[in-house]
């Protein structure tokens, strides 16, 4: 890629051997690419490349946001999240496409012996970046309004209810579950 050339999202800018990237751009698999529509900008002394926006930026993830996105898998002591947006800018796609991971020891305060009792491939949650850096993205839900926003039933896929008692009721079956509830669970995603 040429200093003061055009880039869109995705493009190839150059390898992680020949440059640094900074802001606008990404790292995947020994690649540089550009995150944004813009002019690249190369410095020659420290070997940066950056990419200067030239529409209306999408939303980055840093640390200390607050994300929604949809459990993908949960393993041991882990849990995938595909994020999908940020909170505040719910109606714009984030600048790329990542997943975030929640260790067992960012649930919440309690003690968590099992992780499928507190979340569920298909759950959508909100949860806080607590660690941002290329390729990976630390979240927490260890905040009230942190923890599943929306789930459905393991049984028959009906849509989970809160009850008085704190836990969640399936609409359709019945049965009973237990998941770590954000306070704003059952609420209108915006």
């Amino acid at each position: 890629m040429i200093n003061n050339s055009f880039t869109t999202p995705g493009e190839l800018i150059g390898t992680s051997e020949e440059f640094t990237g900074k802001e606008g751009t990404y790292e995947k698999d020994g690649n540089v690419y550009a995150s944004l529509t813009g002019i690249v900008h190369v410095n020659e002394e420290d070997r940066s490349v950056w990419v200067e926006p030239k529409t209306s930026v999408p939303p980055v993830p840093e640390k200390g946001d607050e994300i929604i996105g949809k459990v993908r898998d949960v393993k041991d002591s882990i849990v995938l999240i595909n994020i999908a947006s940020l909170v505040g800018s719910e109606d714009r796609e984030i600048a790329v496409n990542e997943v975030g991971a929640i260790h067992v020891s960012n649930v919440s305060d309690d003690y968590v012996k099992d992780l499928e009792n507190k979340f569920r491939a298909g759950d959508i949650v909100r949860a806080k970046i607590i660690v941002e850096k290329p390729g990976a993205i630390d979240l927490t839900t260890n905040e009230p309004q942190l923890g599943v926003l929306s789930a459905k039933c393991t049984k028959c896929n009906g849509y989970l209810k809160k009850t008085q008692n704190g836990k969640l009721k399936c609409t359709s079956c019945e049965k009973t579950e237990t998941r770590k509830i954000s306070t704003e669970f059952g609420k209108e995603l915006k």
